[in-house]
């Protein structure tokens, strides 16, 4: 039955007539004539509700005017109620179709042309304000009232219905753009976590209530003016922070703030002081769009940025997967190459010479070990086995290094190191690897210490390499060095690569010389 109720199309109009005319009668009650708050509301239902409604909006309106009409019909006139009879609202919808859809107000699904949109309440004040003199103009006056001031009349309509709407209507699209923009379960911890709600509610709104107690106290007419023209700064700040957002918001309180300073209705002062707040609103929108579309632009690029390291560090983990599974192939090989070879010594065993079978036993044990070594460079057994600090303390790297007469220290600090993502894991290996070819390039160092500290801050973890190379020239003078830059040529690609691999994780390559020898730090964090 309710579900029949909601289908209907006359109730779903009826409703949609009857929350208009209640949203239109409370907002009036606290309207004037230059601070018309029910303008902003009827232009942003227009923007907001689907066209097929809006007979349903001008029937809505048709009622609360009606009936006062009727009610003043005695004291203004029959000419005067027929005009009045005709709703606000209709005269609007040709300007609202027109920057809907012709001038593409709403840009996508989501954003807001504010040009389109400060040209639209512009024009509907200016209708509205040609409605309400032709109201006037007809209308019967008592007996020795004194002559009409249009101009002053016009004045404070238009400013009031351009201010009205200003006050109410980029607010309510702000709020629609960033519901659509966020799912449901996120948008109270964004609101929670948004440092313009933030700024917001703990700068801007005790800054205006201090100055609207200021300007509405008895401080007198000069105290009163500095406080309502030190209200646009506010609304200046936040365009420059939060761009056209946070004018919707400034902008809200600014206007509400400067009708709390009016000492009494018609007050010049006040009108001043609106007309300076409507025009610092409008061109702080402009301004702000611009600076809006500048941080959404900023903000894509940093989400592609970001998009693109994420990809170059999913293809070096393939990378690195396809390097195991090398390895591991290898090392099948090895094992099939060790019986094949065991099988024929062993038929060999007593056709062939005791020394020459020794002689194919050593060759045979030569290759089986550079199979091991090819396979152990590729991706340490000791890593597949026992994790990243194993292969950090004992894999290819430090043998290779031990095995030429270079001492090799490897000192693990801090938690978490278990806990970063397999790319740093990745990178933390293979540039200790082409850091070490890079010390040892000089072949001036007997000794290499590598320390790596873990950590995390906001919630996100980082680690720190620090690799010495200790310089030592008579100790130097024993290091095999020819076996060891051969062994070591497999992993050393140079700095600059290491530089490129650092940067994958937002890291940072730092090379310095210390009193020992040479230092080369470097800083990584894990993905987002």
């Amino acid at each position: 039955m309710q579900s029949r109720a909601v289908e209907n199309p006359l109730l779903r109009h009826g409703a949609a007539a009857l929350l208009y005319a209640l949203g239109f009668v409370l907002l009036r009650q606290v309207s004037f004539s230059y601070w018309v708050l029910f303008a902003g509301y009827r232009l942003t239902v227009l923007l907001l509700v689907p066209r097929r409604y809006w007979p349903a909006l001008a029937v809505g309106e048709l009622g609360p005017l009606g009936y006062t009409a009727w009610l003043c019909m005695d004291d203004f006139g029959g000419t005067w109620s027929a005009i009045m009879m005709v709703p606000p609202i209709a005269l609007a919808m040709p300007v609202v179709h027109l920057c809907r859809e012709r001038w593409q107000l709403f840009q996508g699904r989501h954003h807001v042309r504010i040009s389109i949109l400060l040209l639209c309440a512009l024009a509907c004040s200016l209708v509205w304000t040609l409605a309400n003199l032709a109201a006037v103009s007809v209308s019967i006056k008592p007996a020795g009232y004194p002559p009409m001031d249009y101009p002053l009349l016009a004045g404070r309509w238009l400013i009031g219905n351009y201010l009205g709407v200003l006050t109410v209507a980029p607010l309510a699209l702000m709020i629609r753009e960033v519901w659509q923009l966020t799912s449901a379960h996120e948008r109270w911890t964004r609101l929670m976590d948004s440092r313009l709600f933030l700024e917001s509610a703990l700068g801007l709104l005790p800054v205006l209530m201090l100055l609207a107690w200021i300007g509405g106290g008895g401080m007198g007419e000069q105290a009163r003016q500095v406080a309502r023209m030190s209200m646009f700064i506010p609304v200046v700040f936040l365009a420059l922070r939060h761009g056209w957002y946070g004018v919707a918001i400034g902008g809200t309180m600014a206007s509400t703030a400067v009708v709390f300073t009016m000492p009494a209705a018609f007050d010049p002062g006040t009108m001043q002081a609106e007309v300076l707040i409507a025009f610092t609103i409008s061109t702080m929108m402009m301004f702000g769009a611009r600076i809006s579309v500048l941080n959404r632009r900023d903000l894509q690029e940093r989400l592609d940025a970001r998009q693109t390291l994420a990809l170059a560090q999913r293809t070096l983990f393939l990378g690195e997967l396809r390097m195991r599974q090398t390895a591991m192939a290898i090392e099948q090989v090895r094992g099939s190459i060790q019986q094949t070879s065991n099988l024929m010594l062993e038929r060999l065993r007593y056709t062939v010479p005791t020394s020459e079978e020794r002689q194919y036993r050593l060759q045979t044990a030569l290759n089986q070990d550079q199979l091991f070594r090819l396979a152990d460079n590729l991706h340490p057994v000791s890593w597949r086995q026992r994790g990243l600090p194993a292969a950090l303390r004992e894999g290819a790297v430090a043998r290779t290094l031990e095995a030429a007469g270079v001492r090799y220290t490897c000192d693990i600090e801090g938690r978490g190191l278990s806990q970063l993502s397999p790319g740093i894991h990745l990178v933390l290996y293979r540039t200790i690897g082409e850091i070490a070819g890079s010390l040892c390039g000089d072949r001036d160092i007997s000794g290499i210490h590598v320390r790596l500290r873990g950590g995390a801050f906001d919630g996100r973890r980082w680690v720190v390499m620090r690799i010495d190379g200790l310089r030592d020239e008579v100790a130097a003078r024993a290091v095999r060095w020819g076996e060891l830059m051969q062994g070591l040529a497999t992993t050393s690609t140079g700095l600059e690569a290491i530089r490129d691999q650092v940067a994958l994780f937002e890291g940072q390559v730092r090379e310095r010389r210390v009193a020992h020898g040479n230092r080369i730090s470097l800083i990584l964090h894990n993905p987002e």
